[in-house]
């Protein structure tokens, strides 16, 4: 796992000399694929330095436990560059690729604490495993990356393998302690309670694309059918695909996109749901 690692160069070049552009031109690849698809170029907002220099340390902790984790699974992350800055707090991060290398992103600003690195880390390298053995779930375009279909298989696989690695619930692997544990309570009850609901959707909408997000954004909104419910779904698919085939993380990683749509087209033609 290489690291680079852009937090002193956000200190000097953003918060002491006010330089934006010579910031970004640290790594220009990771701000084209972030501009392009997470967030507006704007001011940076968050400038306390002392408290980046805490979550910098915090999280390179954090990431050599977690590259543990994957490695104990028989998933060493040799050959993936794992990349901390600072952003504009719109995005947990992601991966991308670049000249044969698969790039894992994350902005430091918002990952306040430990449990948050620790599931949100695991979720996004996962995408980067994931990406590697099956490149066909990527994204090269806007359209490609709100896919219903796509979006409902990579979040519920990385989500999965928060779940799975970190030995955490449901709740915890899908929200982290970004929530207070009594809304996260009611939003996955909600989840359950509307569960055949929120899968009808779903599979209605399978291979569009919705340029709002509404099932993988977070809004203030109390209906999950806007507030994140993709994840959930998500998560019970790949975990009902896995039972059924008597997997294991390594081996949910070399299902191809035509065996997951077949399963979801079978879901669409029988109406069936899990339970």
């Amino acid at each position: 796992m290489e690291l680079n690692d852009l937090t002193h160069s956000y200190i000097l070049y953003v918060l002491k000399q006010g330089d934006i552009r010579r910031y970004e031109a640290a790594f220009p690849q990771l701000f084209a694929h972030y501009y392009a698809y997470y967030a507006e170029p704007m001011p940076y907002s968050f400038r306390d330095e002392g408290e980046i220099l805490r979550r910098r340390e915090l999280m390179l902790q954090r990431l050599s436990l977690i590259a543990q984790r994957f490695k104990q699974q028989g998933l060493p992350l040799e050959g993936f560059k794992i990349v901390l800055f600072v952003g504009h707090g719109t995005s947990n991060g992601h991966a991308f690729p670049l000249e044969g290398q698969w790039v894992v992103w994350l902005p430091l600003e918002t990952y306040p604490t430990p449990t948050a690195m620790d599931i949100f880390f695991t979720h996004e390298i996962a995408h980067a495993l994931h990406y590697q053995r099956q490149p066909d779930f990527f994204y090269r375009s806007e359209a490609e990356r709100t896919q219903v279909f796509r979006q409902l298989v990579t979040e519920g696989l990385a989500t999965l393998f928060s779940k799975e690695l970190l030995n955490v619930s449901d709740e915890l692997a899908l929200w982290g302690d970004y929530l207070p544990q009594n809304d996260v309570q009611r939003w996955y009850q909600q989840c359950q309670q509307r569960e055949e609901e929120l899968f009808r959707m779903a599979f209605e909408n399978l291979w569009i694309s919705d340029s709002q997000n509404r099932l993988f954004s977070y809004s203030d909104s109390d209906d999950v059918a806007e507030n994140r419910a993709g994840y959930y779904i998500g998560l019970r698919l790949i975990e009902y695909y896995m039972k059924n085939h008597g997997l294991h993380l390594q081996g949910i990683l070399g299902i191809r996109k035509a065996e997951f749509s077949k399963m979801f087209r079978n879901f669409l033609e029988r109406g069936e749901y899990l339970y």
